[in-house]
Order: C-alpha cells, then sequence, then structure tokens
C-alpha cells in the first residue's frame, strides 16, 4: 500500500467503513511507515477532541413551550407526543439518501420481501449517504480532483494501478457537462473512482465501481435539500451522481453519459 492510498482510506477506517481486508492492510502500512503513523495520530487525537468538544445546547423550557404551542395540534391525544420529548427537526437532505434508497427498491420488483428487502433498502441508503457526504467534502476541502484535466485520455490512464478496474470516462461536452478531472474516493468501505464534471457552476461527482448485478437497471433520480442524486447499473459497472444540478438536469446528464461511446484505448 503507498501512503497515498493510506491517507485516503485512514477517514473511512476512523469512521469504520472500511472492510476486514483493507483495515489489515492499512493498519500494516501504518505500523511501518512513520509519517502515515504520525498521520493517524494526529487524525485520531482530532476525532476524539471534536467528539469531547462537541457541544451540548439544552433548550429553554419558555422556549420549548412557545414552539409546541406553535405547532398544530394532533387530531387525537392519545397520538400526541409527550409535552417535554419534541420531535427531533428533519433535515431534507438527511432525507435524500433514504428516499433514493427506496426508490431503487422499487425499481427491483417485487423479489425482495422482507428481511432481505429491508437488508437492501439499509445497504442502498447507507451507499447514498455516503456518495452523498463525499460530494460535500469534497467541495469544502477544495479536494474536488487528484487529476485536474479535461483530457479524458489522461483522466482514464490515470487511475491505472490505483484501482482493480478501468473507470468509464466519457465525453459530454456536446451536452454542455464539461470534464473536469477524477480523484480516488471511497464508498461504502470500497475504493471508487470519481469523475467530475461539471454544468455551468454545478459540479458533478459521478461515483463508479464494479457491480456484480447480471442486469443493468435504469436510472433513478431524487431530489432533495438542493442537492439530486441518480444511480444506475449499466455494463457490470454501478454509477451514483450527485450534484445541485436541478433534476431535469441531472436526468440529462445521466442519459447522455449512459449512451455515449466508451473510450476506447489504443493499443500500443
Amino acid at each position: 500500500m503507498q501512503c497515498s492510498d493510506a491517507r485516503l482510506l485512514l477517514h473511512a477506517y476512523l469512521d469504520n467503513e472500511l472492510d476486514a481486508g483493507d483495515s489489515v492492510r492499512l493498519m500494516r502500512h501504518v505500523a511501518d511507515c512513520p509519517a502515515c503513523s504520525r498521520e493517524f495520530e494526529r487524525q485520531t487525537q482530532l476525532k476524539d477532541l471534536l467528539q469531547r468538544a462537541k457541544p451540548q445546547h439544552a433548550m429553554p423550557e419558555a422556549l420549548r413551550a412557545r414552539v409546541l404551542a406553535a405547532l398544530p395540534q394532533p387530531a387525537s391525544t392519545a397520538d400526541a407526543p409527550p409535552l417535554l420529548q419534541p420531535r427531533p427537526p428533519l433535515r431534507s437532505w438527511n432525507m435524500l439518501p433514504v428516499a433514493l434508497a427506496a426508490s431503487l427498491m422499487l425499481l427491483l420488483g417485487g423479489g425482495g420481501i422482507g428481511i432481505a428487502w429491508q437488508r437492501q433498502v439499509s445497504d442502498s441508503a447507507a451507499l447514498a449517504n455516503d456518495v452523498l457526504s463525499n460530494h460535500l467534502r469534497s467541495l469544502q476541502s477544495q479536494h474536488l480532483t487528484d487529476v485536474l484535466t479535461s483530457d479524458r485520455h489522461t483522466v482514464k490512464p490515470w487511475f491505472d494501478g490505483k484501482l482493480e478496474f478501468s473507470p468509464q470516462v466519457r465525453d459530454l461536452d456536446a451536452a454542455g457537462f464539461v470534464l473536469v478531472g477524477g480523484r480516488l474516493d471511497v464508498v461504502g468501505g470500497r475504493r471508487v473512482a470519481a469523475i467530475v464534471y461539471r454544468r455551468r457552476l454545478h459540479a458533478i461527482n459521478l461515483f463508479q465501481w464494479p457491480d456484480s448485478a447480471a442486469n443493468s437497471t435504469p436510472v433513478s433520480v431524487v431530489a432533495g435539500g438542493g442537492y439530486t442524486s441518480t444511480h444506475w447499473v449499466q455494463d457490470g459497472m454501478a454509477y451514483w451522481a450527485v450534484s445541485s444540478l436541478d433534476r431535469p438536469g441531472m436526468e440529462a446528464f445521466a442519459e447522455t453519459f449512459r449512451t455515449s461511446p466508451a473510450l476506447s484505448v489504443p493499443a500500443h
């Protein structure tokens, strides 16, 4: 394992998102690399410090009473929540992964029922949450790309030796989706490719990795909280895209990518 890969996986390890194999390889590298060992210790201390320093603010009783009094009263007092236990606030962007997972299950048909269906929903919701979190983190940390170029013949070979698969990089300029570059990322404990496009001021992260599903699936689109996510499976690859672009724009992006020709690598 190289230092660049180890640094990429450190956060996933500390958040318990790595599988057993990657965790063992990462810890072996950290044990043998003084620089990565120091970085691991620094990140561990930072995480502990943030958890201990997390503010705990209790709502004043007077304010709580005013808020509850302003809320619509339930039709039946038997169904009303306890006065001193107000419901937690809902955040629409937190509901986006759950909504996306539910829509994916509807596309799969009636075969996933009961416990198996619930497990699929849970897994899909976790992936959708990872995808959205990674998109937001890439914008906030100014780490949108590891390789910054609009040349797909440069982006695709950049991943050689860094992943166990070759990601799809397609030319979408004619449709208004400009290639920005690519980077390595981690989704669901696996290393994935993130191909970055831009539509005007909107960055689009297209995450992709091999999928063992035998059949392709149609595009699923869910919008909420100012973000739109799309997901589909095509030719043995899973694609998850997320952006602040509106729903029609993301539908156009997914359709353009799906129907554009794959990049052919010339023989040497």
